[in-house]
C-alpha cells in the first residue's frame, strides 16, 4: 500500500474522534460520567491510538498530535467551548507515551522478524 501512514492517520482520527464525542456527550449525564470519560478514557484512548497508529505505519513524532485536538474539537461542536485543560494535556501526553510505545514494539517486531531469519539459515 503506497500511502499506508495517511490510512493510518485517518483511523486514529476517527477513533480518536469517536471517543471524544462520547466524552463531550457524557457533560450531559453527570459529573461522575463527565470525569471518567475526561480524566480516564480520552487519556487511554489517546495512549491506544498512538500506539495502534504507529504499528500501523505512521511516524511516531506526528501519530502523538490528533488525540488532543480531537478532544478540543468535540467539545467545542457539541457545546461550545473548550475542554479543561487538564484532560486535554493529559491526552496529549499519554498519547506521546503510546506513540513511542508503538516504535518500540514496531522496532522489537522487526527485531524477531531478522533473528527468526538467521535462525531457519
Amino acid at each position: 500500500m503506497k500511502h499506508r501512514w495517511l490510512w493510518a492517520l485517518a483511523l486514529q482520527v476517527i477513533e480518536m474522534a469517536a471517543v471524544c464525542l462520547l466524552a463531550a456527550l457524557a457533560e450531559g449525564a453527570g459529573e461522575l460520567p463527565r470525569a471518567l470519560m475526561l480524566w480516564v478514557a480520552t487519556p487511554v484512548a489517546g495512549l491506544v491510538t498512538a500506539c495502534r497508529a504507529v504499528q500501523r505505519g505512521l511516524n511516531n513524532y506526528l501519530a502523538w498530535i490528533p488525540p488532543a485536538p480531537c478532544l478540543y474539537l468535540a467539545n467545542r461542536l457539541i457545546w461550545g467551548y473548550a475542554p479543561p485543560a487538564g484532560p486535554a494535556l493529559l491526552t496529549a501526553l499519554t498519547s506521546l507515551v503510546g506513540a513511542a510505545a508503538g516504535q518500540v514494539l514496531t522496532q522489537r517486531g522487526e527485531s524477531n522478524r531478522r533473528h527468526a531469519r538467521k535462525r531457519r539459515r
